[in-house]
């Protein structure tokens, strides 16, 4: 998700746009509030504005994904304001759950995206001044550098469970499958599409006798509809009613009789 957020913002200087101001913001199928979230975009991803309204604005983020975001959880920018920010040095929240910045102005989880400005500062999307705990924010371009473990990943996962799950949730305060997988592989710099589905067409496929930690296990009857991290001894993680740990094995007290469709193995993403 870093990786995808900072790379793809370049791509959008050459026209207006704007950058999530909220530290998690809904994207709908639909401009109202009762409409079903598809997704959320975490503060400083850049969107593509492909419809303004009065109140709300349909939007394409960088991974594709497409949704309506109330204007007022956005920053718009003009091309080069967006061509500024991706350029500038931008760090990245690394804290696993959320965190307040020193006065108690905003909230941050992990994966939000801030503008460095001087030693201390940070500066939010909008234009807000903040001071965040410096051992819960790390530059984005270190992030992006780390080597890619994949054994890592449960490690990652495991750190959100108890987390409710959250239908369209790609943070801690609620996720959903595939944004649990989302959240574990943007701990590493790296990013995934956003649905199960798409996550299954990435990698290669690897039989059910060999999984490693950090494989990917895709569930469904006829077609795809759930996602688990492996960790390992059978054991798996996802995001289901909550984030927790269930077995494959069916004498083990966590098994979940789940119907697995594949598994994928993601070496160097």
């Amino acid at each position: 998700m870093a990786a995808l957020i900072c790379g793809a913002a370049t791509s959008f200087s050459q026209q207006p746009g704007a950058l999530a101001r909220l530290s998690v913001v809904s994207m709908r199928a639909e401009p109202r509030h009762s409409a079903e979230q598809v997704s959320q975009a975490l503060m400083g991803t850049p969107c593509i504005i492909l419809e303004k309204g009065q109140d709300w604005s349909r939007v394409q983020t960088p991974d594709g994904y497409e949704g309506w975001i109330i204007n007022h959880s956005l920053a718009f920018k003009s091309p080069r304001e967006m061509d500024q920010w991706a350029n500038s040095r931008l760090m990245m929240v690394t804290a696993p759950f959320e965190i307040h910045d020193a006065d108690r102005r905003t909230d941050l989880v992990h994966g939000d995206i801030l503008q460095a400005v001087g030693p201390d500062s940070l500066r939010l999307p909008d234009g807000r001044m903040i001071l965040a705990p410096k051992d819960a924010i790390m530059p984005l371009a270190d992030v992006q550098a780390r080597p890619f473990d994949a054994s890592l990943l449960p490690l990652w996962a495991e750190q959100y469970l108890g987390v409710p799950y959250v239908w369209g949730g790609l943070s801690s305060k609620g996720m959903d499958c595939s944004g649990l997988v989302r959240m574990a592989f943007a701990a590493q710099g790296r990013t995934l599409p956003r649905d199960a589905w798409q996550q299954a067409l990435e990698g290669r496929e690897v039989p059910a006798d060999s999984l490693r930690p950090g494989d990917l296990i895709f569930f469904g009857r006829k077609k795809i509809t759930h996602v688990a991290i492996y960790a390992g001894n059978g054991e798996f993680i996802h995001a289901s009613e909550l984030v927790r740990r269930n077995s494959l094995n069916p004498t083990s007290p966590i098994y979940l009789p789940l119907p697995p469709i594949k598994a994928r193995r993601r070496i160097n993403p």
